[in-house]
């Protein structure tokens, strides 16, 4: 025997109506209906036709997230909070990899919605926020993750890079260093102006000088991270300490450290930032920040289910705090 959404009502005791907010996600249903209402579905081994569910509601339970690199090390994680977050709500996620171009942002937006799905998460940069607005004024639900941008109209969800980097700088500080590296992905980068103003804060509060040589820029890659350090290793004085803006750029300042014959924490110390895999992995293991990924694409497709199921959202900026995660990778100065 079929079971229908009216069997579901009358075995949990609330209308139809509330059972079919229960299907659909709403947010205005209390958690102890939903729970009565879920015990219902499984007690009576409901499944509903999600195919059909979408002509009625006209929706293809789909959402978009495009990300600007998915070599990225940061993105996989908040890949996977996002699609299992979607996959707990009835959604299923298609990908676009925009590879930083900002002519692509516009091209995995146009693609998206002529593949009709419900909403889109995105990873824009500065430069685009315009294609935001216009989605944004048409009604369509949109969320920006893990980047913020200052012109921004959607809700937004990202990190507080400024304070995190300040944080791991001043870890550094608490421990005796004074002279402390910094390898960066420059002002041109969000993250990387950010990590930078939090690094200088830091150093500012506890009256140690700015020394513009002990600041090396690159790119988000190991090479870049060695070649970066390398650099540093070639000053008269080095440093004690050095703060990687990526995990991925200090895991290339270990090599180069390492290749000089140094040891690590106890000629130089070295801190990271966003604690992916490989932080765990080198040796001695990776001090760094933990930038919660997965709970940021949780929270993404929350903001966006909220938006398809008809709440207006204001203009909202959620900043993320991150942790300390210590490991091995740093040495009180004595």
């Amino acid at each position: 025997m079929t079971v229908t959404i009216r069997d579901i009502a009358k075995y949990a005791q609330v209308s139809v109506t509330t059972v079919s907010r229960v299907l659909n996600n709403r947010y205005d249903v209390k958690d102890a209906t939903r729970a009565k209402v879920t015990k219902a579905i499984e007690d009576l081994g409901y499944s509903p036709n999600i195919v059909a569910r979408g002509l009625v509601l006209q929706r293809s339970h789909v959402l978009g997230f495009i990300v600007p690199d998915i070599t990225n090390q940061s993105f996989p994680e908040l890949a996977r909070g996002i699609v299992q977050r979607a996959r707990g709500l009835g959604y299923s996620v298609m990908f676009y990899d925009t590879d930083h171009d900002r002519r692509v942002e516009k091209e995995a937006i146009k693609l998206l919605r002529s593949k009709q799905v419900d909403g889109i998460i995105v990873s824009f940069n500065e430069s685009n926020t315009e294609e935001l607005e216009r989605l944004k004024q048409e009604n369509f639900p949109i969320v920006q993750i893990y980047r913020k941008s200052s012109h921004s109209v959607v809700p937004t969800i990202a990190l507080d890079n400024v304070s995190s980097a300040y944080a791991a700088t001043k870890y550094l500080i608490s421990l005796g260093h004074k002279r402390i590296g910094h390898i960066s992905t420059g002002t041109d980068v969000q993250s990387g102006a950010e990590r930078l103003e939090g690094y200088r804060k830091a150093l500012e509060e506890a009256g140690i000088l700015f020394v513009p040589e002990l600041v090396q820029t690159g790119i988000n890659t190991a090479e870049s991270g060695r070649e970066c350090m390398m650099n540093l290793l070639k000053l008269a004085k080095l440093p004690t300490s050095v703060f990687a803006c990526h995990d991925i750029m200090a895991a290339g300042a270990y090599d180069a450290i390492l290749s000089q014959g140094l040891r690590i924490p106890e000629d130089i110390s070295v801190i990271g930032h966003d604690n992916i895999q490989i932080s765990e992995l080198l040796h001695p293991k990776l001090t760094t920040m933990d930038t919660f990924k997965y709970q940021l694409g949780e929270k993404g497709v929350d903001l966006l289910v909220e938006q398809i199921e008809g709440k207006d959202l204001p203009r909202m900026e959620i900043e993320c705090n991150t942790d300390l995660v210590v490991r091995e990778s740093v040495a009180r100065i004595v």
